[in-house]
């Protein structure tokens, strides 16, 4: 376990963030007493996502991974799946970006049960994790499965309103993070492995899992009727010893309880299924500790320094300066934010490594990258112009669809786990904050977290159609240079 290279990962995704707040209350937006606590917590942000991260590499990802494989060889598909929905369940549960922003949806909507809305989206993401596992097993099309759950998907948002619409799209996006991502990408490489179909089928579990949420939340939204709150003003004086006190003893029992059934799960399945050696165990172990350990700081930070800071500054620059300030400022932090989140690190780094080196990883990072600073413009524009959020979704995610028809399957499932991951621990936090501050509403402030995972679904399909069209010259130019 590098602790030193996970402290230099979490750095790169807090650092950017820290000089550009720091430039603007050097500048335009003082921060006055709010800048110490949100100093504080950003060096809680870094050392608690490091923790975090490292604890996942050793503990997390390699029980995904063996129990990936192990599940495929006994070709038990109703066993396979019973597994598959349990820990997808409980995973979700433990999720830090879920907690982040059922928190944020039931400060500003209190008729939203927090435990409640948490428990919806992990019962989605593990229910269709299921779907994905057994495409996988069965070698369906990732496109067909992807076309039929978000017609499905449409239906269902077109009954519940832009509010809760852009809410369902922010759980999507917030439930594949950094504990998510490495434990179901391990779980759907294991699976993909023990089965006859070639690399393609790789990649796709992390995007078909997380349509989940958002039938899961849609369905919510039907069955209680609410209208969001206003969102509450964010004073710049922060009595910051009485909030760090409490902000820690409620981050550490909801991890308790979101984290005590996965650790019981794994030490079950070891007996069960997995039976480590006693040393892997023992790190297996030590890697649960240090996520605990992490995600209880990590949160404890954002709640601390993060959340208020963000809200504060939208508010304060979009009531004293232009809109195309705003726009700027936030295609600048989409740009940065992205490039940083942990979870597309590990993404980008196994799409290098399970294709041989033919698609590099900094190429998929600027595609990423591109897609992502352009849908957080947009998150800004949708405030200022008052878009409903359902044409951007029926337009992102109708296009990114119909691309599947033109674009190499490779990319497709590339595209899908890339809009997963691309809403990471600082979207969730930091840029929804900011987007509720400009907005001064719940129901036009969530949504850019969705946005955030819509994007790469057609940046990353971009990168495919060209890919396909190089890789077809070069096959063509062989084929005249041989003849």
């Amino acid at each position: 376990m590098d602790i030193l290279a996970k402290l230099k990962e979490t750095l790169m995704s807090v650092l950017p963030i820290v000089g550009i707040v720091l430039l603007l209350n050097f500048t335009i937006a003082p921060l006055g007493s709010m800048l110490w606590p949100f100093l504080v917590g950003a060096l809680m942000l870094v050392v608690g996502l490091s923790l975090f991260l490292a604890g996942t590499d050793i503990g997390m990802a390699p029980v995904g991974e063996k129990l990936g494989s192990v599940l495929a060889h006994r070709r038990n598909v109703a066993f396979m799946l019973a597994i598959g929905f349990t820990i997808g369940l409980v995973v979700t549960l433990a999720e830090p970006d879920v907690t982040v922003l059922a928190q944020q949806v039931n400060s500003l909507n209190p008729a939203i049960s927090e435990k409640l809305l948490i428990l919806m989206i992990a019962i989605g993401l593990g229910l269709f994790l299921c779907v994905g596992l057994l495409r996988t097993v069965l070698g369906f099309h990732l496109k067909w499965v992807l076309i039929i759950s978000y017609l499905i998907v449409f239906v269902l948002i077109s009954l519940i309103g832009q509010s809760m619409a852009s809410i369902s799209f922010d759980a999507s996006g917030a439930t594949t993070g950094p504990l998510a991502v490495p434990f179901i990408l391990a779980l759907g490489l294991g699976v993909s492995a023990s089965t006859s179909h070639d690399k393609d089928s790789s990649f796709g579990l992390t995007g078909i899992a997380s349509v989940g949420p958002i039938l899961a939340v849609a369905t919510l939204a039907m069955m209680a009727s609410s209208s969001p709150a206003e969102a509450e003003s964010i004073v710049p004086e922060v009595e910051a010893v009485s909030d760090f006190g409490n902000s820690f003893i409620h981050t550490l029992k909801s991890t308790t309880i979101g984290f005590g059934p996965l650790a019981l799960i794994i030490f079950v399945l070891q007996f069960a299924l997995l039976r480590f050696p006693k040393i892997k165990l023992r790190k297996v172990a030590l890697g649960i500790v240090y996520s605990f350990i992490g995600i209880v700081i990590f949160l404890t930070g954002v709640d601390f320094g993060f959340v208020d800071v963000g809200r504060y500054l939208g508010q304060t620059i979009s009531q004293n300066y232009s809109p195309a300030l705003v726009i700027a400022l936030a295609l600048v932090f989409g740009g940065i934010v992205v490039i940083a989140e942990p979870a597309v690190w590990v993404l980008t780094n196994q799409v290098e490594n399970v294709t041989a080196g033919r698609i590099r990883k900094r190429m998929v990072m600027t595609f990423i990258c591109l897609g992502v600073a352009v849908a957080v413009a947009l998150a800004m524009v949708r405030i200022y112009l008052r878009i409903n959020y359902l044409w951007f979704v029926f337009i992102g995610v109708g296009s990114a669809l119909i691309m599947t028809f033109f674009t190499p399957a490779l990319f497709v499932g590339l595209a899908f786990d890339s809009g997963g991951v691309a809403s990471g621990p600082m979207s969730t936090t930091f840029l929804l904050s900011f987007a509720l501050g400009v907005s001064g509403s719940a129901d036009m402030g969530f949504g850019l977290v969705g946005l955030i995972a819509i994007s790469p679904l057609i940046a990353i399909q971009i990168l495919g159609i060209l890919f396909r069209i190089k890789e077809g010259r070069a096959r063509k130019e062989a084929r005249h240079a041989s003849s």
